[in-house]
């Protein structure tokens, strides 16, 4: 088969999103060899009887009734003659945690003889039981999967010629199986596939726009949301996404992602899946063209469980099965917009863990969204070789890395997974397998641990679970200075199964510290991971917590509180990793500090600005405060606060003629103190020039007429007052705005003084113009 390359799809309105798979290379069942494996139980079977014979044993519980047994002396003895009668001696090697204590003979006991061991024991009232110490093995090794001899990623990182790459899933399985949970698939749909239909359940087809279905060009779906999430092909034409090529072929995108999560596992067909016992819903978010940050915010939404609309604004039918997991396995350019995290808030909320894939563009993840929106799991991809893959985009934003494989050494170093054999429509009867590289094959490796880690721990917070993650994963077979998160997930550690899951007892654990035992919000704290550790040259992982719980994405050496913190109890959880042994680790915890106390805002002392004279505006410079800091504003006349003046602005009044000015800036942030802040003392405010209006007569100048005084213009407020003039004297009692001119008059000129007055300002006059003289 040719390679199909996938392509980086353009926005055609705010966001369309690129599916991540990288390149896939088909495989037909008939070009991989078969590798069925020999399931193996913890008893051999006896040849023709169908009963399990037991096995020979070496160590027994024996439990002595209470009072019993206390003395070392005491309990060699009830060991004594049961041990000479079959010719051994026992010797005590540890209690257990319920008292009991494990005993070994010096040599293996067959069935018969461990059987006489334990009635002899049994026989003695001082002994309440007695039973052999049994080697409990996985229920099953290998899966009879057809290719799963071809499934690298889930190798033990011990085993074969990928010694660092796998994710442990084998030992997984011996704890969950993911039973019960439901894994989201948030991409091109689905098709039909006999190695995934057992585990599929009813969906949602979320596009709302035709043109990205495919439909205006090459006719597809096309027909809005509705309850068939099928992929109908993701092919696309030339120029008809924007672009001046196009691909003949399409990529049964979330085919692939979805049998890698929960392929039918066990039944001799095809491919394993990570959580072979959790269910897959198919949402519809991508078309041939990507999709819109809308229907896939949408998707989001509707498959944590919440209403969502169609595109005449009726609620769609809820989701049935609500995720437990999310995975995005998808992704475009740019910051993570309001909308994507309004919908993964919601999601994480409802409890559901939400998984993205990094983008597969060499480049810093916070570039690269949905996997920079808080909250999400941010998946990188590895190769075979357990380094981070050459494609895979890095940084501080990734939380975690995943086998997403690459072609460097061929298409087996890519990821093995269920596809359709159809070139652009989906092909009846077409069932198939395809190899992959790309941070969408990741993804799913994680979304599958995550439902088997909540199959296990239903009670897990999203938080809890991204902690679990980060807390058991093992270095990249090389250092990553890019940023690959935690490290490479490790299935049977974060499970916690007996196969390389464990603490590893060669790794010995220090005492981490916190270099601050008396916290407050806002002010940093630096983890020590403390004396004490060994080997040397141990990595180091962090977590930390409040009041015991992880905090999402607290993930390194360095912690600021937050508001969020508040009054509670932070500690950090501190894993050591060596160099070059996957799956070794081990785990301290630090003391928990004092309870987070309330921050200490930083702020400037304010200064005041503008003219110092009643009729100006002054205004206040706030200075530097700590960013968020919401401010307020008091200005002071003489000490006592102004009525009103609570902006940042002030006009002097007339009452502020011969004060001095002062400014209070306050600051409040939750979870901080409240600050104030007080300014220097302007100067004495100087009095305010009033602005004065030039008067006018009107009216005749005739004995007997009124002439009428007309002020002109003059400060808003200013009380005016009037005085007439008869050719320069003062006129008697010709105070007001009108006067009649009487017989004196005759014969002389006529003008008036308006005088202006307000509080805080510079009385003022001005006087008209003389009229004609008086006839």
């Amino acid at each position: 088969m040719p390679l199909l390359r996938s392509r980086v799809l353009s926005a055609t309105a705010s966001l369309a999103a690129a599916v991540l798979l990288g390149t896939t290379v088909a495989a037909t069942p008939a070009s991989a060899a078969s590798q069925n494996a020999t399931s193996r139980d913890a008893t051999s079977q006896s040849a023709g009887t169908g009963t399990p014979e037991a096995a020979a044993v070496d160590r027994f519980i024996v439990k002595f009734a209470d009072g019993a047994g206390r003395r070392a002396a005491e309990r060699a003895d009830a060991y004594e003659e049961p041990a000479e009668g079959l010719s051994t001696e026992v010797q005590e090697v540890r209690s257990t945690a319920t008292g009991a204590r494990v005993v070994t003979t010096d040599r293996e006991l067959d069935a018969a003889e461990a059987a006489d061991l334990v009635a002899e024991l049994e026989a003695d009232p001082a002994i309440e039981y007695a039973e052999p110490d049994l080697i409990l093995r996985p229920a099953a090794a290998s899966p009879n999967d057809t290719y799963y001899g071809y499934q690298w990623n889930f190798t033990d990182p011990d085993a074969g010629s990928y010694a660092f790459a796998g994710m442990n899933v084998p030992a997984a399985w011996d704890v969950s199986r993911g039973r019960g949970m439901v894994v989201a698939v948030v991409d091109t749909g689905i098709t039909t596939h006999g190695d995934l239909n057992a585990n599929v359940l009813p969906g949602y087809d979320m596009i709302s726009q035709s043109g990205v279905s495919g439909d205006t060009v090459n006719p597809r779906d096309g027909d809005g949301r509705d309850a068939d999430p099928s992929d109908e092909g993701d092919w696309y034409a030339q120029d008809e996404c924007g672009t001046d090529t196009g691909s003949s072929a399409s990529s049964w995108h979330g085919t692939h992602v979805a049998g890698t999560i929960a392929a039918v596992t066990g039944n001799g067909l095809g491919v394993a899946g990570v959580a072979p016992e959790a269910a897959i819903v198919p949402v519809r978010a991508l078309g041939s063209c990507g999709g819109y940050a809308s229907d896939i915010s949408d998707a989001i939404i509707w498959a944590a469980g919440g209403t969502v609309r169609d595109e005449r604004n009726n609620p769609l039918p809820a989701n049935g099965h609500r995720a437990h997991v999310i995975n995005l396995s998808l992704g475009g350019y740019g910051e993570c917009s309001a909308t994507l995290q309004g919908a993964v808030d919601a999601a994480v909320t409802a409890g559901s863990v939400v998984v993205a894939a990094a983008g597969n563009e060499s480049m810093d993840v916070r570039y690269s969204t949905p996997a920079n929106c808080g909250h999400v799991v941010a998946v990188a991809a590895s190769g075979p070789d357990g380094s981070l893959a050459g494609y895979s985009n890095f940084g501080e934003s990734i939380d975690v890395t995943a086998p997403g494989g690459t072609f460097d050494a061929g298409a087996a170093g890519g990821i093995l997974s269920t596809t359709n054999f159809g070139d652009t429509v989906p092909q009846d009867g077409g069932d198939g397998y395809s190899y992959a590289e790309g941070t969408s094959s990741a993804a799913p490796h994680v979304s599958g641990v995550v439902a088997l880690l909540l199959a296990a721990h239903p009670s897990m917070t999203p938080a809890e679970v991204e902690a679990r993650l980060e807390e058991t994963a093992r270095p990249l077979s090389r250092a990553c200075a890019e940023g690959c998160g935690a490290g490479l997930v490790n299935a049977a550690a974060a499970l916690g199964s007996a196969s390389g899951g464990e603490p590893d007892p060669a790794v010995v654990a220090g005492t981490p510290a916190i270099d601050d035992a008396t916290p407050a919000v806002g002010q940093m704290l630096t983890a020590q991971a403390g004396n004490g550790w060994s080997p040397s040259g141990l990595t180091f992982a962090y977590q930390w917590k409040r009041d015991g719980t992880p905090i999402p994405d607290a993930t390194g050496s360095t912690y600021t509180p937050t508001p969020e913190d508040l009054a509670t109890a932070l500690s950090v959880t501190v894993t050591g990793h060596p160099a070059g042994t996957p799956g070794a680790f081990a785990s301290a915890t630090s003391a928990a500090t004092a309870a987070v106390a309330e921050g200490t805002l930083a702020g400037s002392i304010p200064t005041v600005g503008g003219t110092r004279k009643v009729g100006s505006t002054l205004r206040a410079s706030s200075g530097t405060w700590t960013t968020g800091t919401t401010l307020a504003y008091q200005w002071y006349r003489s000490g006592t606060a102004i009525s009103g003046a609570t902006k940042s602005a002030y006009g002097l009044a007339g009452a502020d003629a011969g004060h001095r000015i002062t400014v209070k800036v306050t600051g409040t942030r939750t979870g901080y103190t409240r600050l104030s802040r007080t300014s220097a003392a302007t100067t004495a405010i100087a009095k305010g020039t009033l602005r004065a209006g030039t008067p006018t007569i009107s009216g005749t100048a005739k004995v007997g007429s009124r002439l009428t005084a007309k002020a002109g213009t003059w400060t808003t407020g200013t009380r005016l007052t009037y005085q007439w003039y008869r050719s320069g004297t003062k006129i008697k009692g010709a105070t007001k705005s009108v006067y009649r001119l009487v017989a004196a008059d005759r014969k002389d000129t006529i003008k008036v003084r308006v005088t202006g007055a307000k509080a805080g300002y510079t009385t003022a006059y001005r006087y008209s113009k003389a009229t004609a003289r008086t006839r």
